[in-house]
């Protein structure tokens, strides 16, 4: 089993999941004994979408833009991508180092706002949305043209060293943090645009690879819970596999200190899916609009009070 990871604190219950060989332990108890699990690591969507189409990945794991844009495009095709989980909830900030600048209206021509993919990303599309509010729908990708396509932690080095034309960042903790300590201030967030929780990240495989492989996802759904439980259970803990796998210099407090924030969930129900399947339609970065959510994902998930 090939499972893609990415980086930054969202990514703990995959982390939780690698060291502790939870995937491989749930498939020994469904009696698939020997599974080798390969954890690949992205830096963006695209590739990731690109190494699951071509047979080179099992598991995606990406924002629900990305994903929603994936399964309208494959309706149909042998590679029908199927959701399988929600992975967190956690607000992403669209921070400035720019005083003036205090809502979307603000920035000007000369401005450049960092996001982890121009037009397609969760950060991309929560901007337009929040222009679409700002301006009308008409207007929706007014700020596009100000986006720049960058690593998480590449604009937060230019950012805090203040030497760049970036003066807008949407990025997610822990970067989003370093720079509030900076005495960088928010614009607007993920949860506030879409008014309320949504998922952050999702993961998703082919309906193929589902179909062929039923005790696989189910060991994968049954190890992510496990791995998302652990870290309520024990945020400390959780904060180490985090430092110990990602290399990241960040103080095990200043993690903890994230993980205790109360709009930060790990949790498998996926939320603000059809807020984001709504506006992409009618924008038309889709052209496939789902019935519900439930649609989007495995039948495991039917019971969950997912939106």
């Amino acid at each position: 089993m090939r499972v893609a990871r990415q980086y930054g604190v969202a990514y703990i219950p995959l982390m939780i999941m690698q060291e502790q060989k939870l995937i491989e332990k749930h498939a020994a108890g469904l009696g698939v004994k020997d599974v080798n699990v390969v954890w690949q690591q992205f830096s963006g969507g695209a590739v990731m979408n690109d190494a699951l189409l071509s047979g080179n990945l099992d598991f995606a794991v990406v924002g629900p833009p990305p994903f929603l844009t994936m399964w309208a495009r494959t309706q149909g095709s042998r590679n029908q991508v199927l959701g399988i989980a929600a992975l967190n909830a956690m607000p992403m900030y669209l921070m400035t180092r720019n005083p003036a600048i205090k809502s979307v209206k603000d920035f000007t021509p000369k401005d450049r706002i960092a996001v982890s993919g121009v037009k397609v990303s969760t950060q991309a599309v929560v901007l337009q949305m929040a222009a679409a509010q700002a301006w009308g729908i008409g207007e929706f990708d007014r700020l596009d043209k100000l986006t720049v396509a960058m690593p998480l932690s590449d604009s937060m080095a230019l950012m805090l060293s203040g030497k760049s034309e970036i003066t807008g960042d949407f990025t997610v903790p822990p970067f989003s943090h370093r720079e509030m300590r900076a005495g960088m201030k928010p614009v607007i967030d993920t949860f506030s645009v879409l008014g309320g929780p949504s998922s952050t990240n999702v993961i998703y495989t082919t309906k193929n690879y589902h179909d062929a492989h039923p005790k696989m996802v189910q060991a994968f759904l049954a190890a992510l819970r496990q791995a998302q439980r652990s870290i309520a259970e024990n945020k400390t803990a959780a904060a180490a596999v985090y430092l110990r796998l990602s290399g990241d210099k960040e103080t095990p407090e200043n993690i903890v200190e994230i993980l205790n924030d109360p709009q930060v969930s790990f949790d498998s129900t996926p939320r603000g899916i059809m807020g984001f399947a709504k506006f992409m339609y009618e924008t038309g970065a889709i052209r496939v609009q789902p019935a519900s959510w439930k649609s989007l994902f495995i039948a495991a998930l039917d019971g969950e009070a997912g939106n």
